[in-house]
């Protein structure tokens, strides 16, 4: 704890002051030349905050428009200064966020009733909210000495009104007392020690609650508030503005806190910081054990409301356990009373959950302008106190602390037992494939409600397949609890205050009641898929790999169907015959005719359409049925084939050279499409193949309209002569440690019958050295390529290679994460566009 300069009065409620600026006052009288705030090269001591203080306030004293004063303007000095200008000039300051749309500031602004904005050049040159109310300057128009009597206020009067979006959306404005900012200061002394010496981070934004407690924090206690807004950097920047600023204590959100840990090296300290606190959203364990690794001090996790101020916190100290989900809300702290009562408003005895009220002489002061809004939540109590009662469900643990348990209105009943979202979540986060996660119980048309978990898979691992999260929850959950939808996203939409904006979710896929099977062999076959795929029921016409199922387990179903019904099928059987009907037929077939035809080699993913065709070539060790999604997101109207090794899943001997498997691609595509354009797809090997036969077309005069190569690692001879001689696992680098065991199975690729497992890894070490010795030649067609997280190649190098128009792009991900859901979603979107663009449509 920052220890007090002699003569500064602690803080106390109640006490002397009659509002915020009289304890800023305070303060400056005491530490005049300490340095107050400062955002970047600009700074202020106390003395010169004072004054300029006074003199915002001045100038709207001589202004003829009461009401409520906005401020719109970059968060630094300035916009501090004219929220606490506005505050002293005894008007309520509506901070406006200026990374929100004009319209919403539009909505905003009227529903508080702006009568004057105060605005930095930047926003008056734009003429923002010019049609809705004056505009006036940030700073005062004149650096005359300020005045020394300000507007009387008591402790009732407002200082500020936040926006917040509301349950429906709508900007609804919370009133903060000067009692509460006083105890917003006072909690901050007791519980996060701030005081003179601290340097306290301002990174979440000005125009929130959390943010204006922050200010109140620092100031009213003699810190030194150093501002920025992370929005307008990046990450890594962020990083080094709280290196250079030496702040004390860092205040973030969870995801905020998250990202100035991703940015930080593994062995990096930030050196100042003594306290790290989180606040706004759900914070876990393994968010505050990440973030003690890089400073020398304690964790503290905040809870709070603009309805009701801060309320509770929850610390963790280096080295101490911590639980493996959400940390518990924590202790209540002073000048609030938490209690959790049941539906007949009395309270439940420890340990039981309920609905959560606040008690306090300090709370907000309810709603701006909406008094019915305020008799429905806030309740006046005789002796002065106001009760706020939550939509926050909670215990109360026999220690006193306090655990939110989720909003009453998230919690669900699925399949007649009521499941909490945010258990559900905590099982998922606990995967190491998860790096986030939101789960939300969503209605359907029966009136029944299925659970739905929206999952950011961490970059630099494989990426999940819903079916194997959907089977790894299951593992800890009960089977009502696992979600029955897994969305994969690259990152969860968050609103202007950081949090998960669940609106913005991507709508889960269709699933419609599911049609049941229609013959025995359908019937044997759903009980198959449902339990593969963690599934209580499949429909005839829903397809394996769109309810989730990857690899893994669509091996694990075929040889299920092996052994349960005795025919042998591939995953290229499946890819034309994706649904439970028609593989089900596909079966029946097998049993008719005792075996199948031989594959050609080409799977047919999707039926020519009306645009020049797609042929894509898999890697080494990959099956033509990965390029499932991949023809999915490339639109109903083009037709997509894929070719895979020959010997992968029927005995054949392999391709030992690029050329070889260039050649029988050749003739493949050659059959399939004898004539006109036509696009090349390849992944890792397949990408050095693809590149083959596309000089072979042109060789032949046929046009290749675009060149896509997903996770092509290049050959040692088409690099430059002082790059590494390695490859990455596309083309796969030769293990030296590999077994010996493996290196003799090569000798029997195509022709003997491995396990999946060991086959995959038998063609990718054959793969490997094939693309060891392969010396590509350079092609001038366009040319589109995608590196993951795993090619540590110079993108600068292909230019050599392909030397047309050329376009190299890293997306964050593994490298089979390039065919996977979310990211193969973005791949195929942009190819899709550079297709449509080459075929001028």
């Amino acid at each position: 704890m920052a220890e007090l300069v002699p003569g500064l009065p602690e803080l106390e409620l109640p006490g002397p002051h009659r509002g915020l600026v009289d304890r800023l006052e305070e303060v400056a009288a005491v530490l005049g030349g300490a340095v107050a705030v400062e955002s970047g090269d600009v700074s202020l001591t106390y003395r010169d905050l004072m004054a300029s203080v006074c003199r915002v306030a001045d100038e709207l004293a001589g202004l003829e428009s009461p009401g409520p004063v906005g401020v719109l303007a970059e968060q630094g000095v300035d916009s501090v200064v004219a929220m606490l200008g506005v505050i002293a000039a005894g008007r309520p300051c509506v901070v406006l966020d200026v990374r929100q749309p004009e319209a919403r500031l539009v909505q905003v602004a009227s529903r508080a009733g702006l009568r004057l904005v105060l605005a930095d050049d930047e926003r008056r040159d734009a003429e923002v909210l010019s049609g809705v109310c004056p505009v006036r300057p940030l700073r005062p128009g004149t650096s005359g000495p300020a005045r020394a009597v300000r507007p009387a206020v008591t402790l009732d009067d407002p200082a500020t009104v936040v926006f917040t979006s509301g349950s429906t959306g709508e900007p609804k404005g919370v009133v903060l007392r000067h009692a509460t900012m006083l105890s917003t200061a006072l909690i901050g002394r007791v519980r996060f020690g701030i005081g003179p010496g601290d340097r306290v981070s301002l990174i979440l934004p000005q125009a929130f609650a959390a943010g204006q407690e922050l200010v109140a924090m620092a100031l009213l206690n003699g810190a030194t508030l150093c501002v920025q807004d992370p929005r307008s950097m990046g990450r890594r920047e962020l990083v080094d503005w709280l290196l250079d600023s030496r702040v004390t204590t860092l205040h973030a959100t969870p995801s905020l806190l998250r990202a100035v840990v991703g940015a930080l090296g593994p062995d990096e300290v930030l050196p100042g910081v003594r306290l790290v606190t989180t606040c706004g959203e759900k914070v876990f364990g393994s968010d505050a054990t990440a973030a003690l690794q890089h400073v020398h001090g304690r964790f503290v996790n905040w809870l709070g409301s603009s309805e009701t101020g801060m309320l509770a916190t929850y610390e963790v100290l280096p080295g101490q356990a911590v639980p493996d989900g959400p940390l518990p809300a924590g202790l209540p702290v002073p000048t609030r009373e938490v209690a959790v009562v049941g539906e007949d408003g009395a309270e439940v005895p420890a340990g039981t959950v309920g609905t959560m009220v606040v008690t306090s002489a300090y709370l907000p002061g309810g709603y701006w302008q909406e008094p019915a809004a305020l008799v429905d939540r806030f309740t006046p109590l005789p002796d002065g106190r106001t009760r706020y009662r939550s939509g926050d469900r909670a215990q109360i643990d026999a220690d006193g602390t306090l655990v939110l348990r989720g909003r009453v209105d998230d919690a669900a009943k699925i399949r007649g037992y009521l499941v909490e979202p945010a258990d559900v979540e905590t099982a998922l986060r606990g995967l190491p494939d998860v790096l986030d996660v939101v789960v939300r119980a969503v209605p359907e048309e029966t009136g029944e409600q299925r659970l739905v978990a929206w999952v950011v898979p961490v970059p630099s691992r494989r990426t999940p397949s819903p079916a194997a999260l959907r089977a790894d929850t299951g593992r800890s959950l009960p089977d009502y609890m696992v979600p029955r939808d897994v969305v994969l996203v690259t990152e969860l939409p968050r609103n202007e205050r950081g949090k998960v904006d669940v609106g913005a979710l991507p709508a889960p896929p269709p699933r419609p009641e599911p049609t049941p099977p229609g013959t025995p062999t359908e019937r044997r076959l759903e009980r198959i898929w449902a339990e593969v795929l963690r599934l209580d029921h499949v429909g005839r016409d829903e397809s394996f790999t769109a309810l989730g199922g990857d690899s893994l387990s669509v091996e694990e179903m075929l040889e299920r169907v092996d052994g349960d019904l005795g025919r042998r099928l591939t995953t290229g059987n499946l890819a034309e015959n994706p649904t439970l009907q028609q593989f089900a037929a596909l079966v029946d077939r097998a049993a008719v005719q005792g075996r199948l035809p031989r594959s050609s080699g080409l799977v047919r993913l999707r039926p020519p359409g009306c645009r020049a065709p797609v042929f894509c070539v898999a890697g080494a060790g990959g099956a033509a049925a990965f390029f499932e999604s991949f023809a999915a997101g490339l639109g109903p109207d083009r037709g997509v084939s894929a070719i895979q090794a020959r010997g992968f899943e029927e005995r054949g001997l392999p391709d030992w050279t690029v050329g070889q498997a260039a050649r029988r691609a050749l003739r493949i595509v050659e059959q399939a499409a004898p004539e006109g354009p036509l696009a090349l797809v390849g992944h890792s090997l397949g990408g050095l193949v693809a590149l083959r036969v596309a000089q072979l077309l042109g060789e032949r005069g046929r046009s290749v309209s675009l060149l896509t190569l997903l996770d092509t690692f290049l050959p040692p001879a088409a690099k430059p002569d002082d790059a590494p001689r390695t490859m990455g696992p596309a083309g796969g680098p030769v293990d030296r440690g590999e077994l010996w065991g493996t290196r003799l199975r090569i000798l029997g690729a195509g022709l003997l019958r491995y396990e999946p497992a060991v086959r995959t890894e038998v063609f990718h070490q054959q793969g490997a050295r094939v693309a060891r010795f392969h010396r590509p030649a350079p092609w001038a067609g366009p040319a589109l390529v995608f590196l993951s997280d795993e090619n540590t190649d110079d993108p600068a190098w292909w230019s050599a290679l392909l030397p047309g128009d050329l376009d190299v792009r890293r997306i964050g991900t593994d490298h089979l994460g390039l065919l996977r859901v979310p990211h193969v979603t973005e791949v195929a979107a942009a190819v899709r566009v550079e297709l449509d663009a080459r075929e001028g449509h």
